[in-house]
């Protein structure tokens, strides 16, 4: 996670521009419960730059990296957005550019051919762009085919400005641990920058088999960097595996856990394809175990645990309960402003891929707004000092209170593991997990 940078509010960005950063940075300091930038220093100065990123969550994985540098970035985005004229100029003025397709109706290629112009002079003036090369976002842990868009705008600036000018091409990998909710984690992952004039010389001599090759480098390159889970058909399964099971170091770090996690993706995968069937009664105990912890409000992790006993969850219980008026002071200073965006995006936005962008820029805008109208009343019916004192005190009263949240849920999990054990199907269910464990320790 960077640092807190106020200086961008004095630098020479449109408005819109510094609002959308202003609150990108406060979101993710407080919607992600850790946050990484691995590779940053890989990244060449002075030269343009083109990321070349996965795209699992629509406006989340742009907004996620733009919070992450201290100069804009240009964005290329679906044309059909970008229709009225006020949402032109609004998205312009977040240095986003439309790129046409088929279905957005005649003069597609001329219409692009002015984009790319634009793309070619950013990267020339030593800017950078992000481009999504699978071309549409889906929150599916695995890499889609890329578009060969990317390599055709690196080589036409080389042909625009000179086959020496400095470009790069920077392959991005964003990893999260859950896409949709707040307290998650998330990995930005930087590749080894691809130097674009090292392939003009293929390009000029032929075209078609340079932006090929290109587009595959960008595609192996990336492919390393995230989570790829390729069985389509046991995906739920697999993701379970990975995000819901412990793994064998239980306090890595979150560079760490990204490639034990890779270790076991390639250990399944290797399963799959030498020994199917002990393959597939591992997908038969995954579709067992995480039907039984569903059922039951529970993760596999307790098993991992020895659980407490009946006295000390009293005892945990009766703290709790003890504690419970000050987490009632914290529901009634945050609890509307974080509950009112879960509630509409989860009501009235149909695509999931929107879900946790809009709950972290709605989240700010609200609880800023609310704990000034809080502020301002008591300002009213008490003094200036006193409305001072909650500002200050407001966002510690909101992570306190989200942490109570945190351990309230884990010991009502802890209650519910009890009762689990009771039922028929546990012992079988502990098997099976301890067949999975055993597998991948």
């Amino acid at each position: 996670m960077r640092k807190f940078w106020i200086g961008y509010w004095f630098k020479n960005w449109y408005f819109a521009y510094k609002i959308g950063y202003a609150i990108v940075i406060t979101g993710s300091r407080t919607y992600f419960k850790k946050f990484k930038y691995l590779g940053k220093e890989k990244i060449p100065k002075n030269a343009g730059i083109i990321y070349a990123v996965n795209h699992q969550n629509a406006f989340l994985d742009p907004i996620v990296i733009a919070g992450q540098t201290n100069n804009p970035l240009n964005f290329l985005a679906r044309a059909d957005i970008f229709k009225s004229n006020i949402a032109n100029k609004l998205l312009r003025s977040l240095y986003m550019l439309p790129i046409y397709r088929q279905r957005d109706g005649i003069n597609t290629i001329e219409k692009n051919e002015e984009t790319f112009f634009e793309c070619h002079k950013i990267l020339s003036n030593k800017e950078s762009l992000v481009v999504f090369p699978e071309g549409n976002h889906n929150y599916f842990k695995m890499l889609r085919p890329l578009k060969k868009g990317l390599a055709r705008i690196a080589f036409g600036t080389l042909s625009r400005f000179g086959k020496e000018s400095p470009l790069y091409i920077i392959p991005l990998g964003i990893d999260y641990d859950n896409h949709f909710n707040m307290n998650s984690e998330i990995l930005l992952n930087v590749g080894d920058p691809i130097k674009v004039s090292d392939y003009y010389s293929e390009y000029e001599e032929n075209s078609a088999e340079a932006i090929n090759k290109l587009t595959l480098k960008i595609g192996k390159d990336l492919e390393s960097l995230i989570i790829n889970i390729r069985d389509r058909e046991n995906y739920d399964e697999l993701y379970y595996l990975l995000h819901r099971f412990p793994l064998k170091e239980d306090k890595a770090e979150l560079k760490r856990k990204f490639y034990l996690r890779k270790e076991i993706l390639i250990k399944s995968e290797y399963l799959k394809k030498n020994k199917p069937k002990e393959y597939k009664n591992l997908i038969a105990d995954l579709k067992s175990i995480k039907s039984f912890m569903t059922s039951n409000k529970i993760r596999p992790y307790l098993f991992n645990n020895s659980p407490l006993s009946y006295l000390r969850l009293v005892i945990v219980s009766l703290i709790l309960l003890l504690f419970s008026p000050f987490h009632l002071i914290g529901l009634i200073t945050n609890y509307l402003p974080y509950k009112i965006p879960v509630w509409f995006v989860e009501n009235k936005i149909k695509d999931k891929h929107f879900h946790a962008s809009l709950k972290q820029a709605i989240g700010v805008i609200l609880f800023t707004f609310y704990w000034l109208l809080i502020a301002t009343s008591i300002t009213i019916f008490k003094n200036w000092s006193y409305g001072i004192i909650f500002l200050l005190i407001a966002p510690i009263i909101a992570m306190i209170n989200f942490r109570y949240w945190i351990i309230l849920i884990k010991v009502k999990a802890k209650w519910n593991y009890k009762s689990a054990s009771k039922k028929e199907a546990f012992d079988l269910i502990k098997e099976a997990f301890n067949r999975v464990k055993d597998k991948f320790s």
